[in-house]
């Protein structure tokens, strides 16, 4: 799967396009799996190493056992524990690997999580209303601005050392025609490009593939597209979280 959405990518000469790889430390039942696959394939990371060292992949930390609400607490204690087992389970897996970006699971996230790993200098992704609360005029106005689809792309907020990424919009799903998903892709490339922010694409295995691993062609053949039309652009760099600078 990895191979079908960004071999295109990897492939590219001189070092490849690189992309951000979240991973869930902890297999659990809240983890979205084929049919009939029970445990990953060990040989996977071997291959999650080698995008890294060659640098084509960042892996960030997706959570803990993508629970639903594990990450709203506002007990830092038992957050800091959920983040130190979750990064010692990374660091068995894939030794050496540097992690130093946080997606929550299911836009679940509290403001004591968002102050934890800003405090040990973590960037993170998520809705915007998880890192920057509104208000109420202010909630009503995220809410209409999704209704009537606008991209919902910020500029990067730096705190320390941490960069806070906020991406409001899923861009490639499976419930709307892959034609509607170029669109809305194009729509947002196209905003980010005039105001100056960075374009965060957040997919989705289950959108590009049934439950049963069967590829959605004319899902891929939009991405693919849409990819392409990036990469042939000179004003456009593929970059990861970490490697990312937030204008000073």
């Amino acid at each position: 799967m990895l191979r079908a959405l960004y071999g295109g990518l990897w492939a590219q000469r001189p070092e490849g396009r690189p992309v951000c790889l979240a991973v869930v430390p902890v297999l659990s039942e809240h983890v979205p799996r084929l049919a009939g696959c029970e445990d990953p394939d060990p040989g996977v990371w071997p291959f999650l190493g080698d995008l890294v060292g060659s640098g084509r992949a960042e892996i960030a930390l997706h959570g803990y056992r993508h629970e639903p609400g594990e990450w709203a607490s506002s007990d830092s204690a038992a957050l800091r524990r959920l983040l130190d087992d979750g990064l010692a389970q990374l660091d068995i897996a894939l030794p050496g690997v540097p992690v130093r970006t946080f997606i929550p699971p299911h836009e679940r996230f509290s403001p004591a999580a968002r102050d934890l790993l800003i405090e040990h200098g973590f960037n993170v992704c998520t809705t915007s209303a998880n890192m920057f609360p509104p208000n109420r005029v202010g909630w009503l106005a995220y809410r209409l601005r999704l209704w009537m689809g606008r991209p919902g792309f910020y500029p990067v907020v730096r705190r320390g050392n941490s960069c806070l990424f906020a991406a409001d919009t899923y861009l490639f799903t499976s419930d709307a025609p892959p034609a509607a998903c170029l669109r809305r892709a194009r729509r947002a490339a196209g905003f980010c490009a005039r105001f100056g922010y960075p374009l965060v694409i957040v997919n989705h295995h289950w959108h590009f593939f049934d439950g049963a691993g069967r590829p959605r062609p004319a899902l891929l053949a939009a991405w693919h597209e849409f990819v392409a039309e990036l990469a042939a652009r000179h004003d456009v760099a593929f970059t990861t979280f970490a490697a990312y600078r937030a204008p000073q």
